[in-house]
């Protein structure tokens, strides 16, 4: 094989090369297809009611909507507002204030249309009287069951409770205090500034984890259960007026999915690992010595002989011929595509020969007759080179 010959790998060759790569990259991205399918359609979340794991609520809402209520998930007060105009029947909010808090602008908002009854869970002390205004708020309680202690008629109904969470108090003769003040419930009498409401201290009673637990799920089904519409709010703080301004727009990370986050980071991890495979694969650059050095003038006479065996002294001379006026053109300061009729004009000039002695010795033609005629010519060359060189 020729050493001029630089074979390249084909196409196939290409492909199984690439093969490993490509594999490790369908896979990452098949998993984290599967992954952002899975939690699309599996929501995720505190007293959730569309959420199946421990901590959401979609128990819960799934007995509601056999009893016939239908249940209305909501994440801003916008949406708590429409749902509230757009329900016919009766209407219940509940509002999960353990999730965010509420600012002024969110509460008036979303009760632009009041509901026929309020209901809110959990919460810190003090957020309660901002919504409903007649009751106040502490931690307390313990691990132990406590009768209703109250003759709320949903409190006999529901039975014991375990008494830990926000605890309720309230100077309101129309209050209804139950639970130790675990639960606390105030009918809508038209005062205004209290709003009517049922106060339930801690969400965890219905959630999908606790609602089997004592008479959490009595207590979810009757107080929930009581109109025909339940709009589910679930505060958060993107919600536009939480800032106390309707004119904010979402953020760009608002309005991304939670599970691309998690897709980028997999398929960063999967960039790395290829990048640390396959430069393990090549390894250092490793210098590896030439087994033969040959000389230029041995090239330049191995290529003579086979121009002698073969007798071709016309291109032997071509060649001597073109590669001297190569060199005369620069030598002459002359473009690399100038002609004879540049390169003599120059070369008489530069040595005060005869012209048409100069274009006899440059001009293709004349091929000698034999190998000293060959010689005579390189020899001639050689010397009007010099002639222009030293001149």
């Amino acid at each position: 094989m020729s050493a001029d010959v630089v074979v390249t790998p084909d196409a196939r060759q290409r492909v199984r090369r690439a093969r490993g790569p490509v594999i490790l990259v369908v896979v990452v991205l098949a998993v984290s297809l599967l992954l952002a399918l899975a939690q699309s359609r599996g929501t995720r979340g505190y007293l959730d009611p569309d959420a199946a794991d421990p901590r959401g609520s979609g128990a819960l809402a799934a007995l509601l909507r056999e009893q016939g209520v239908d249940v209305v998930r909501v994440t801003t007060a916008q949406q708590a507002f429409e749902a509230l105009y757009q329900a016919d029947g009766t209407t219940t909010l509940l509002i999960a204030a353990d999730l965010a808090p509420l600012s002024p602008e969110m509460r008036d908002e979303a009760l632009q249309r009041t509901p026929d009854h309020v209901v809110v869970v959990g919460g810190v002390p003090g957020s309660e009287t901002a919504i409903v205004g007649w009751a106040e708020g502490s931690f307390g309680g313990g691990e132990d069951e406590v009768p209703p202690g109250c003759t709320w008629d949903i409190a006999e109904r529901v039975g014991p409770l375990v008494d830990q969470g926000v605890h309720y108090t309230s100077t309101d003769p129309a209050a209804r205090i139950c639970w130790n003040g675990l639960v606390a419930d105030r009918p809508d009498d038209g005062s205004p500034g209290k709003l009517g409401a049922t106060l339930i201290g801690n969400g965890t009673l219905l959630t999908n984890d606790k609602l089997a637990d004592s008479g959490n799920a009595a207590l979810g089904m009757n107080v929930l259960g009581r109109d025909s519409t339940l709009v589910w709010w679930l505060p958060s703080f993107n919600d536009p007026l939480q800032a106390g301004s309707s004119e904010e727009p979402p953020s760009v990370s608002d309005l991304v999915p939670p599970w691309v986050g998690i897709a980028l980071l997999q398929i960063a991890a999967a960039v790395l690992v290829v990048v640390w495979w396959r430069g393990r694969r090549l390894g250092r650059v490793v210098v590896e010595p030439l087994p033969v050095v040959v000389r230029a003038t041995e090239t330049v006479e191995g290529r003579a002989r086979l121009y002698r065996r073969a007798g071709a002294r016309d291109r032997a001379a071509a060649v001597l011929r073109d590669r001297t006026t190569v060199r005369l053109r620069s030598l002459l300061g002359l473009p690399r595509n100038a002609g004879l009729d540049e390169v003599v004009p120059a070369v008489v000039a530069r040595t005060g020969r005869d012209s048409s002695a100069v274009t006899a010795l440059l001009a293709p033609g004349g091929t000698p007759l034999d190998d000293a005629g060959l010689t005579r010519l390189a020899d001639a060359l050689d010397t009007l080179e010099d002639e222009v060189r030293r001149s």
